[in-house]
């Protein structure tokens, strides 16, 4: 077999096996590496080049940061305001906490941020019988999830459609190119949330009580740990983060460099311990996306990548506009999310819409974003993310999700084929 077969049958094989997880995510794509390699599709070298990838790097050093703003007690210190803030009416907690949610998660995890917040709406609504947990903690939740799309460390799909695009374009995307549809993005589910949200939510589940043992259905629910604010501890890590956010912004020395003095200097001024990290780290995200990047680099190497693109080429014909083909990507990569992690997402359809890029010479940049933003703002099922299984807790039904989410799927839809070919042309 030629060296594009063999490449795309391990594509194949790999893309089952995230799909149907029958082996850890992280297993398989360390796999998919060493086939690349034990096939001779490409060299150990370029196989496991992602687990010397900058992008890696970065992540890896964000989630330290991350890491030490939660055992400082700032994260939990500036949930504690959201909550004054709200005086403890629904709407106007939704709009703080969610606000703040998002903005947290343009620069730390997701998942920190909505386990920091999950404790606090269960005491806001067991303090007040007129806060129902419900109404509250999927909104905000989804705040996490709108800001971790609005800079390249918000989540780990952008870190993953970097180092593929990198990989077989060439090309990397910047700190900040997703913080302008990003926000346009946040301010429609914001709006949202605060409008439509209420109304809906209360045709939905109305004042449905919680039954007994809802919590344990929840999938990857947060373990709560009481953390106090260590005050010169804070300080010293709100400088660190300021100035990391700096850094980034002024772009004097690379983001990956950045991130990893920032990581550094958390454990030197023991706003983080090594073995907190060591203990609480997601290395299984490390893993995947090193492998994943390894992945793409096989594909290329391959020619898998161009074997695709060719045949997406004759299926759709050269008189299909380049909307049309962008408005695919985006609709597919919607629906093929909410089943599967958005990370597995990205690796599935970003390599395909790449190749087709290249074949045809449209501008990657839009397809990168475009498929991004449909991977990381799905939740329309528990299935679609951990983030969203994370709301389990709360006592939400299967059906909750899509019949509460499926106007907020509309406009963010809407959104990303308008204003993501505007700002970035094909």
């Amino acid at each position: 077999m030629t060296p594009e077969i063999i490449s795309l049958i391990i594509l194949v094989l790999c893309i089952v096996l995230f799909v149907t997880r029958i082996i850890p995510n992280a297993a398989t794509a360390v796999l998919g590496c060493l086939l690349f390699v034990l096939t001779g599709v490409c060299d150990l070298k370029d196989a496991f080049s992602g687990f010397s990838n900058s992008v890696v790097i970065l992540m890896f050093g964000m989630m330290v940061v991350g890491l030490a703003m939660q055992e400082t007690g700032i994260a939990k210190f500036i949930g504690q305001k959201v909550t004054s803030l709200s005086r403890r009416k629904e709407r106007i907690f939704i709009l703080v906490a969610g606000l703040t949610s998002a903005v947290l998660s343009t620069f730390l995890s997701n998942t920190a941020v909505i386990a920091i917040f999950l404790p606090i709406i269960e005491s806001v609504a067991r303090a007040d019988k007129k806060m129902n947990r419900l109404n509250l903690t999927l909104p905000v939740t989804l705040g996490a999830m709108f800001g971790g799309a609005c800079t390249l460390v918000g989540s780990t799909p952008q870190l993953t459609a970097n180092g593929i695009l990198s990989e077989m374009t060439g090309v990397e995307i910047g700190m900040f190119d997703y913080t302008l549809v990003g926000a346009i993005l946040t301010a429609g589910y914001l709006l949202y949330a605060v409008l439509l949200g209420p109304k809906l939510a209360k045709r939905i589940w109305g004042n449905r009580e919680v039954t007994e043992g809802a919590e344990a259905e929840a999938i990857d629910a947060p373990e709560t740990e009481k953390v106090e604010l260590d005050k010169k501890k804070a300080i010293i890590m709100a400088i660190i983060f300021v100035a990391t956010i700096v850094s980034f912004i002024g772009a004097w020395i690379s983001t990956a460099l950045t991130a990893v003095i920032a990581a550094l200097l958390c454990i030197i001024t023991g706003c983080v311990k090594q073995k907190t990290i060591i203990k609480k780290m997601d290395w299984s995200v490390v893993f995947v996306l090193a492998g994943c990047l390894g992945i793409a680099s096989g594909i290329t190497k391959g020619g898998a990548g161009d074997l695709i693109g060719n045949a997406l080429s004759s299926v759709l014909g050269n008189g299909v506009p380049v909307f049309i083909i962008f408005a695919i990507f985006v609709v597919v990569t919607m629906v093929v999310s909410n089943f599967i992690t958005n990370s597995t997402a990205v690796v599935i359809m970003l390599p395909i819409a790449l190749s087709l890029c290249i074949a045809n010479g449209y501008s990657p940049i839009p397809f990168t974003l475009g498929i991004v933003y449909a991977a990381n703002l799905t939740y329309s099922t528990p299935l679609a993310n951990a983030q969203t299984a994370m709301t389990l807790v709360a006592g939400y039904k299967f059906s909750d999700y899509i019949r509460y989410t499926w106007p907020l799927v509309l406009i963010v839809l809407t959104s990303i084929l308008v204003f993501v070919p505007l700002v970035f042309p094909f």
